[in-house]
């Protein structure tokens, strides 16, 4: 029994910092920062968890024997069973807290460094603790009578590890793939509740907990199902990469479908009425890219999210020459992809159109290593760092403009959208892209979304680079139409500050880069 529930215990305890991660990131984003703060706490946790328990087990185990040791045993095995009906309660809270609390703690005057702390330490802390109690405590008990005793706590410690092992492949493999993050939060306090049950029995407190348990778990799906609707929300998708959020408001005097990943932020978005038409103002600069090389045939797409730019490329809309045009799309996450066809209307199967699910910066690796796939793309398209909460920063770097200037051919166009000031402290990551890129393509130009006349405010840049050098025409030339004449009105001409050096491999230091655009 004290086995099984140290099994217990160490599964409760990865699944809860897995998912962990994704209560927080809807409020507070991804990052390394959040990550790093997480992972901090818990641990932090677990080692005052474990002191205290190791005194406990002393209290109860040692300085009373002068009771009889049934009587004895029977009250250690009652404290453990409360220390396990504790940390499922202190979890129970966590499941249902969390929306609240986050809320608060996003809008405060912190920065990320003190909100994402603050967060762990006030939705993990106590879990941790009580769950860290757990294990010395079960030791200390298993040896109360044993001739082993190092034998027995060599086999406790491998069975908890055996369990943080089984919660770490069953939180990242299937949990989170098929389960939304409070109910798996819910079921991290079902597990303690059990292993409580085990440990004592005394079905009245535990039944009545878990009766509670139970009815939390149907309050919180009617609650979250009625907030949803009254917010819009069409569905709330839980990948292994990420939660997607999908809602269906007015936009632009439309209504439109909009998808998010991040925090108070859409990544994507269709209208209703017209789902091939570009719904934000950034996807509309990729446009550029088909008006200077009207005759590209091969193009390619890092980073698909809702599809809007291949939904717009396969409708006809790009001016491009060639009705036949092969497009390759990476994506990373399978469920983004099934979340574009489902509800974004991404055709099924239009023979144009060649997904592949993968890191984006493998598909360059393995590409690029083909001989055969040397030039194989007029026009690039990037759309990996849309989001300044989790940056791939892998396709920024030295080595990945290298790749795409072997996949491109010899007068071939990279388009990328990056979400940065352009000068300042808030655009140190744009910079530190943009001389990785100039490390390597010789003609590179620079358009802000926004507005090209304030350089430290954050917003989109599209960083264009040429495999080979050309003019772009003037937007005052009556040939030009108008839509890309005001593009071209958006070119930002200084050249950027050469303050940050280019990311490479090795020195990336995206995180710091991004932590003003996140407050």
């Amino acid at each position: 029994m004290l086995a099984f529930v140290m099994f217990l215990n160490g599964m409760a305890v990865m699944v809860l910092e897995m998912v962990g991660a994704r209560l927080l990131a809807p409020e507070l984003g991804t990052s390394t920062v959040v990550w790093t703060s997480l992972i901090g706490v818990i641990l932090a946790s677990l080692s005052l968890g474990y002191w205290i328990g190791g005194r406990l087990a002393d209290a109860f185990l040692v300085k009373e024997k002068t009771i009889a040791d049934h009587r004895r045993l029977n009250r250690a095995r009652s404290v453990l069973a409360g220390i396990f009906l504790a940390a499922s309660c202190s979890v129970l809270f966590t499941a249902l807290a969390h929306g609240v609390l986050l809320r608060q703690i996003s809008h405060a005057p912190v920065s990320l460094y003190g909100a994402a702390v603050g967060a762990a330490l006030l939705l993990f802390a106590l879990p941790a603790v009580l769950c860290g109690m757990v294990s010395p405590y079960i030791m200390r008990l298993a040896i109360t009578s044993s001739e082993t005793p190092g034998t027995v706590i060599g086999s406790l410690n491998a069975v908890a590890t055996v369990g943080s092992i089984a919660g770490t492949f069953l939180g990242g493999f299937i949990l989170i793939s098929w389960f939304g993050s409070t109910e798996i939060t819910l079921a991290v306090a079902a597990c303690l509740l059990l292993a409580a049950i085990l440990v004592k029995a005394k079905p009245l407190l535990p039944g009545t907990l878990l009766a509670l348990l139970l009815a939390a778990l149907g309050i919180h799906t009617r609650l979250a199902g009625l907030a949803e609707a009254g917010a819009g929300m069409s569905a709330t998708i839980e990948t292994p990469y990420s939660t997607i959020r999908i809602l269906t408001r007015p936009y632009q005097l439309r209504t439109a479908r909009l998808l998010l990943t991040d925090p108070g932020s859409c990544q994507s978005g269709c209208y209703l009425d017209r789902p091939e038409d570009l719904i934000f103002d950034y996807t509309r600069f990729y446009a550029l890219g088909p008006y200077l090389f009207p005759d590209a045939s091969r193009l390619l797409m890092l980073g698909g999210g809702g599809y809007s730019l291949p939904k717009w490329l396969l409708a006809g809309k790009s001016g491009l020459r060639s009705a036949s045009f092969s497009l390759d799309v990476v994506e990373l996450d399978p469920g983004m992809t099934r979340a574009a066809q489902r509800y974004f209307f991404l055709p099924r199967d239009d023979p144009r159109l060649h997904i592949f699910h993968e890191d984006a910066r493998r598909f360059l690796n393995r590409s690029a290593q083909a001989e055969a796939s040397a030039g194989t793309y007029q026009i690039i398209f990037a759309d990996v760092f849309n989001s300044f909460y989790s940056i791939p920063f892998h396709v920024g770097t030295v080595e990945a403009a290298q790749k795409i200037h072997t996949l491109l051919s010899a007068d071939g166009i990279v388009l990328m959208n990056i979400i940065s000031a352009l000068e300042g402290d808030n655009g140190r990551l744009f910079r530190s892209i943009y001389h990785a890129f100039a490390s390597v393509f010789s003609d590179l130009r620079i358009f802000a979304v926004q507005n090209p006349y304030h350089s430290a405010e954050v917003q989109n840049v599209i960083l264009v680079a040429f495999k080979s050098s050309r003019d772009l025409p003037s937007p005052g030339d009556s040939s030009v139409p108008a839509a890309i004449a005001s593009i071209l009105r958006k070119e930002w001409r200084s050249l950027p500050a050469r303050d940050c050096p280019p990311l490479t491999d090795n020195y990336a230091p995206v995180e710091r880069y991004a932590l003003g655009l996140q407050r």
